[in-house]
């Protein structure tokens, strides 16, 4: 224990010595002389002019209960206020309190649900916050407005607007939105106007699986959009490759002649959806050729008819035709049998 006792007391002696040595003494000088001149440069700032911003919060009161904000007014205003540093400090304390734009002062004299508050008054709200020597010199935004109705309101659709990409085994079944329909608050003059409510552009990439984002409706200037976001799912489905057969039909022939092909069937091989796929049966596709395509093609001198698709049902890509070409006869059919 003596030991250890004499080192800390050897220890605390040398740190002590140090610290009120010749050169901590003129360090701790130097300090006091650096802190009384920024004492002085502080106070000789204070009284100088500066101009600084302050960010103000609004409040909107006595609204009734019978009454729906369709637009409230911004949650904040930016001051640019100019007066001594001394008085900004002040100022700066002061800055989180609200000032209150009264709902009676402005809408009881407004009959179409759009209040427009004077610039003016803003202006002498916000000097009476402030000293007297303090002068603003901008407010923004400059216009301050609120829209309201007593509950006219309209259910409307949602419209999903953006892009969606799958990637290479999936495609795009279905996208909705959840709720499918919103309420919207307005003056009648908007409500007539409305068909759709637009989300926000909706970008997803790549997609694998079925996904789920919450998306934004796009506000509307005096209107309330309950509610204002949306769920969007985009379902997806997974390609499935499938072959049938089917038959090359003749078409516009004379009576007295007969198509003959070889052989006389096809096998179309195509991708669709699962969710679709038993939806597809070979009277979904139709292999035609025409007696004019055979003219043509004996115009030519050809002696194989290319096998070409004129009807494929919704939501079927074909890979390939096997045989991508036949060969075929004309043959003259005997009336009077």
């Amino acid at each position: 224990m003596r030991p250890d006792s004499y080192s800390l007391k050897q220890w605390w002696l040398h740190a002590r010595e140090d610290f009120f040595g010749t050169r901590s003494r003129d360090f701790i000088v130097f300090l006091f002389f650096v802190g009384l001149s920024f004492g002085f440069w502080l106070l000789q700032a204070m009284d100088e002019t500066f101009e600084a911003e302050i960010v103000v919060p609004i409040e909107l009161t006595d609204v009734p209960e019978d009454v729906v904000i369709t637009t409230p007014l911004p949650e904040e205003i930016q001051v640019i206020i100019k007066d001594k540093g001394s008085a900004l400090v002040r100022q700066w304390r002061h800055r989180q309190r609200p000032i209150t734009i009264s709902y009676s002062n402005y809408a009881t004299r407004n009959v179409n649900g759009a209040v427009r508050i004077p610039h003016a008054d803003v202006q002498r709200i916000l000097q009476q916050r402030l000293s007297a020597s303090t002068r603003i010199q901008t407010i923004r935004p400059d216009t301050l407005e609120f829209f309201f109705n007593h509950g006219r309101h309209a259910t409307v659709p949602v419209l999903v607007t953006g892009s969606v990409e799958t990637d290479t085994q999936h495609y795009l079944l279905s996208l909705e939105s959840e709720p499918r329909e919103v309420r919207v608050f307005a003056s009648a003059s908007v409500l007539d106007t409305l068909t759709a409510i637009r989300t926000q552009p909706l970008s997803l990439t790549n997609l694998h699986e079925n996904t789920t984002a919450a998306v934004d409706l796009v506000p509307i200037r005096g209107a309330k959009l309950e509610p204002s976001r949306v769920r969007v799912r985009a379902t997806l489905d997974v390609y499935m490759e499938n072959t049938l057969e089917i038959p090359i039909v003749s078409t516009n022939f004379p009576a007295d002649r007969q198509l003959r092909t070889f052989p006389h069937m096809v096998k179309v091989t195509y991708t669709v959806g699962y969710a679709r796929s038993r939806e597809v049966s070979r009277l979904g596709f139709l292999s035609v050729v025409t007696y004019e395509d055979v003219l043509a093609l004996q115009e030519h001198g050809e002696n194989k008819i290319p096998v070409q698709l004129r009807n494929i049902p919704e939501g079927v890509t074909v890979l390939r035709i096997e045989p991508a070409e036949v060969d075929y006869l004309v043959e003259t059919v005997n009336e009077s049998e």
